[in-house]
């Protein structure tokens, strides 16, 4: 009698996998849980951006009054973005997934692939929080060229060359890399304080750049696991702390571009997204959240910008999905923000 091994009745025993699906991608989207986001007033994001140079003065004891001092007031004016992503799967492989039960994760088939949708869709979204390029349907960037923080060219309909005011703080090196100071840092506050009489309250960089800023403390590096950001308390994951600079949190972001630092203020700042609810006219089965992959600083994001789930026309067994919104970034007052360039977190 022949001894059974495991060889001889694998092919009878059943596969069984893991009820989690271990995924390999990074789609986390530091930025847009971050700033705020909310509904825009309607067909467009408009706002009005006030600019003046002129100071009071003295004048003679019983003098005349020979003119008149009064500040502009200049609109300013966004399109909303159209963002979507896609899936599709069919009857057939519902039923099988939900019949095998295994792993648990794809018993419901529709709803993993949903949910990988959402991430695709958050992905693109945070990385054209960065260097979307503002054209027709695309959010207009922070750093695109010209951007929403950037010191020359076009924002929101108002020419800088024209309103100076509306200008970002930028320091650049030329295109040529260098090391991240301290000094560079406190410059760049200095510099928007100077222009706008704010603080940042948020410093965005990469995570090489990041990991740089740790290494210029020798001593009196300041840990903390609760920020202060649009008015309300983020804690952080894990037993992760963040770094402090001026009692201004610096944070990484994998999407924000090389080489850079930026220095935002969530006050003046936020996702506007235009609202979009099922009803019976567009026949979307609902709104879902959009979110990106959980991360160490931050965990798994909520879904604070939301989408619309719109079914496509089925033409035979399959079912055919779109996620669909309308985000655009709103900086209302560029001069209270800055980025530093060309840092090389080599040096």
């Amino acid at each position: 009698m022949s001894v059974v091994t495991l060889a001889t009745i694998a092919n009878s025993l059943a596969t069984l996998f893991e009820d989690r699906i271990s995924s390999q991608i990074n789609r986390a989207t530091v930025l847009l849980q971050l700033v705020p986001v909310g509904n825009g007033p309607g067909k467009n994001i408009t706002w009005s951006a006030r600019f003046g140079t002129a100071v009071g003065s003295t004048i003679a004891d019983g003098a005349d009054v020979a003119g008149f001092n009064n500040d502009e007031k200049v609109p300013a004016n966004l399109e909303y973005g159209t963002y979507h992503d896609t899936f599709a799967v069919t009857g057939k492989a519902m039923a099988a997934a939900a019949n095998t039960n295994n792993p648990n994760e794809l018993a419901d088939l529709f709803g993993d692939e949903l949910g990988d949708c959402v991430e695709r869709l958050a992905k693109k979204i945070s990385q054209d929080l960065y260097t979307g390029t503002g054209a027709v349907n695309a959010i207009h960037g922070l750093v695109a060229a010209p951007g929403a923080i950037t010191d020359t060219g076009v924002y929101a309909g108002i020419d800088r060359g024209v309103r100076t005011q509306w200008a970002g703080n930028v320091d650049d090196n030329g295109g040529i890399g260098r090391a991240l100071t301290f000094d560079l840092m406190g410059d760049m506050r200095v510099s928007i304080y100077t222009a706008s009489g704010m603080k940042p309250d948020l410093i965005v960089t990469t995570p090489a750049l990041h990991r740089k800023f740790s290494n210029l403390f020798t001593t009196n590096r300041r840990y903390t696991q609760e920020v202060f950001l649009r008015g309300q308390k983020i804690t952080l994951q894990g037993g992760y702390g963040a770094l402090f600079f001026d009692d201004i949190p610096v944070v990484e972001d994998v999407d924000c571009p090389a080489g850079h630092m930026i220095f935002l203020n969530t006050r003046v700042m936020r996702v506007a997204q235009l609202p979009d609810p099922a009803n019976a006219i567009n026949q979307a089965m609902g709104s879902i959240g959009v979110a990106g992959t959980e991360e160490e600083q931050f965990g798994q994001p909520t879904g604070r910008l939301t989408a619309r789930i719109n079914p496509l026309a089925r033409t035979g067994d399959a079912f055919k999905f779109q996620l669909i919104c309308y985000p655009q970034l709103q900086v209302r007052r560029p001069n209270a923000f800055g980025v530093i360039k060309d840092l090389d977190a080599t040096l």
